[in-house]
């Protein structure tokens, strides 16, 4: 149902009188200060930047091990012995062994340089595309208003009569998205990060994968020096194909299962005690709980979908830094060369970690993202 706007005058100025004599909060204040100083786009790259990283960091034990298990045949020496584990608890133990319990977090730093960058232009991307399929105006306009809102644009501008006529014609109800253009904002958020980002995760990759005591850089700056002495510049975008196939479909449907689940639980009474309201536009919101359900569930999905594509692209990433040249294979070439050799179930080698990664990560990567938005004073127009 569409908000109504405040028409009895008196209802207005005591409501006025009532916000005079809050005190401000620290969230109010931060917000409003930002407001004052960034533009709306900045905050929204900051909010998806942040949000990424924080969820990163969290995580990267698992996401070390994922990718040591998925290249885990490829770590071996000539006479076939494992230069890593079989097993989670295995994985774990040794990494700790060799190189301490920091050593879990090895890449981290590579991964925060490439994962703030990458969600930022995540997020805005997303944001920005879903405002050109719904036919939006732009963001950096005034969002559409609630009751609330207005009394605190009277406050703060003393609008009159008229202009205050003018603002009412923005109130509209915040509308659902269709599930189609979820997945092509995501799709076309994916495709744009990966491409942006891709060398910082190809160094990532190869810095996460090394073991202690046979490391081949010593640093990201080393890395990015030799694979250009040694591979040229062709050689940051090694496995970028494979990386594309992923990322595609993993951001569309992550996106699409989080949004349409954001806008299910929104709506239905079953989650009523779960839900908050916001303070100023008195919609409903995802609480905590709520938020890490959403987010995780869109991760599993996506996860289960794209895994033996993800197997393969950190194959074609670290390949070029343990095979000679005339051994190196195309993704097509490693596919069938590993459901041949391995099995198809080396396709979901590393899966157990991957998944109980992506459950926090992705869950606090959104929580992040909706409570940074919400202190930064970040509108998008939709639920």
């Amino acid at each position: 149902m569409p908000r109504r706007r405040l028409a009895e005058d008196d209802e207005v100025t005591s409501s006025v009188s009532s916000v005079k004599h809050h005190p401000i909060s620290p969230a109010k204040a931060v917000a409003e200060f930002a407001e004052s100083r960034t533009s709306e786009a900045a905050r929204q790259l900051f909010c998806g930047g942040i949000a990424g990283s924080v969820a990163k960091t969290i995580t990267a034990p698992f996401s070390r091990l994922t990718i040591l298990f998925q290249v885990h045949s490829m770590l071996t020496t000539k006479q076939h012995r494992p230069k890593f584990a079989m097993s989670l608890s295995g994985g774990i133990r040794k990494i700790i062994e060799r190189g301490g319990v920091l050593s879990l977090w090895r890449g981290n730093m590579t991964s925060v340089l490439h994962r703030f960058p990458y969600s930022a232009i995540n997020f805005y991307m997303y944001e920005s595309t879903l405002d050109v399929l719904s036919g939006m105006k732009v963001r950096d306009e005034e969002p559409y208003e609630t009751q609330n809102q207005l009394v605190r644009r009277v406050t703060r501008l003393y609008l009159s009569e008229e202009d205050e006529e003018e603002e009412s014609q923005k109130y509209k109800p915040l509308e659902d998205t269709p599930a189609a253009h979820k997945f092509l904002a995501g799709a076309a958020a994916g495709t744009t990060a990966c491409l942006a980002c891709y060398p910082l995760d190809l160094v990532r990759t190869r810095l996460t994968t090394e073991l202690e005591g046979r490391e081949h850089y010593r640093g990201i700056l080393d890395a990015f020096r030799k694979i250009a002495t040694t591979e040229g510049l062709s050689g940051f975008y090694s496995g970028i194909g494979p990386t594309l196939l992923v990322a595609v479909p993993n951001f569309g449907v992550s996106y699409t299962v989080y949004g349409t689940l954001k806008e299910y639980t929104l709506d239905d009474d079953l989650f009523y005690n779960l839900r908050k309201i916001d303070a100023d536009s008195g919609e409903p919101k995802l609480g905590f709980l709520l938020t890490i359900m959403c987010g995780a569930a869109s991760g599993i999905f996506a996860t289960l979908m794209t895994f033996p594509m993800d197997t393969i692209r950190r194959r074609m990433q670290v390949q070029n830094l343990h095979i000679p040249p005339e051994e190196r294979l195309s993704p097509r070439q490693q596919f069938m060369r590993q459901i041949t050799a391995e099995g198809f179930s080396s396709l979901y080698r590393g899966l157990t970690p991957e998944i109980l990664k992506v459950v926090p990560m992705v869950g606090t990567m959104f929580l992040v993202y909706e409570w940074s938005k919400d202190l930064l004073n970040v509108s998008t127009g939709r639920r």
